[in-house]
């Protein structure tokens, strides 16, 4: 059975069928379920998901980020990845850009699988990104327990623990 979360490819306006719009409006049509950012067949699109998606980007960001996930009752509907991150100068130059622009003060993001900084902060760890050490190491920096408030209460410890763990990596 599919998790079916709002946050699946299945809702996804980079998803063909959708036709550029978020929701379920074209659930019913017979358009192929492919991500157009990704180039990529999408089997199970009620149970696959990414940072893409328009609850993680509202803004419509178009270079894929992270990898592909997927989750469903046969998981315990932890996701796990299915398909790994692209890596180009691109997607690491956006990754950059990106990582620059978190604040300190957490947004309120919807809260299922991983939070959108903390995918772009893990992805750089991944990549073992050396130009993103100065933007790491200001992460680690942030007032630890300041929160987003309503409506998903959410601080920065976990994303400091990610920051850290991605200087780990890239200077292993």
């Amino acid at each position: 059975m599919p998790n079916g979360d709002s946050d699946c490819c299945g809702t996804c306006w980079f998803n063909l069928k959708n036709k550029g719009e978020s929701g379920y409006k074209h659930r019913r049509d017979s358009d192929p379920e492919y991500c157009t950012i990704r180039q990529l067949d999408i089997k199970s699109p009620m149970s696959t998901y990414c940072a893409n998606h328009p609850h993680r980007f509202p803004q419509k960001f178009s270079v894929p980020i992270g990898p592909v996930f997927k989750g469903d009752a046969s998981s315990g509907y932890r996701r796990e990845i299915w398909q790994p991150a692209p890596d180009t100068e691109e997607i690491r130059l956006a990754l950059l850009n990106l990582v620059s622009n978190i604040t300190e003060k957490p947004e309120a993001e919807y809260p299922a699988g991983i939070y959108r900084d903390e995918l772009i902060i893990w992805q750089l760890g991944e990549f073992k990104e050396q130009r993103a050490i100065k933007r790491l190491q200001r992460i680690t920096a942030f007032a630890p327990n300041l929160d987003t408030g309503d409506p998903f209460h959410r601080d920065r410890q976990s994303t400091i623990k990610v920051a850290q763990d991605a200087l780990r990596k890239i200077k292993e």
